[in-house]
């Protein structure tokens, strides 16, 4: 059991480090629609459907690094989804 977390802490922060890459440069959005966007991206979660995707991946002999974008997509999304259901005027 050890070890299986240790490869899911290594997949996580893997994948925290191509979210970093993925993000927009600052100055691409105003200050508080890009603190909010990084807030709600980067406020932690287990990351399990990038890690599912890019294991998956993996399993049939894929190429990872062509599938990371694919998986902090999927992330972003996740994200975006979870902060727009919650909001009022969506209900």
């Amino acid at each position: 059991m050890k070890d299986l977390n240790k490869q899911m802490n290594q997949w996580i922060a893997y994948i925290e480090e191509k979210l970093k890459e993925f993000m927009p440069e600052q100055g691409e959005f105003p200050p508080v629609i890009f603190e909010a966007m990084a807030y709600s991206l980067f406020a932690g979660g287990k990351r399990l459907r990038p890690m599912m995707l890019l294991a998956a991946c993996e399993a049939v002999g894929g190429n990872k690094e062509e599938a990371v974008p694919f998986a902090c997509a999927m992330e972003m999304i996740h994200t975006y989804s979870l902060i727009h259901d919650d909001l009022p005027a969506m209900d």
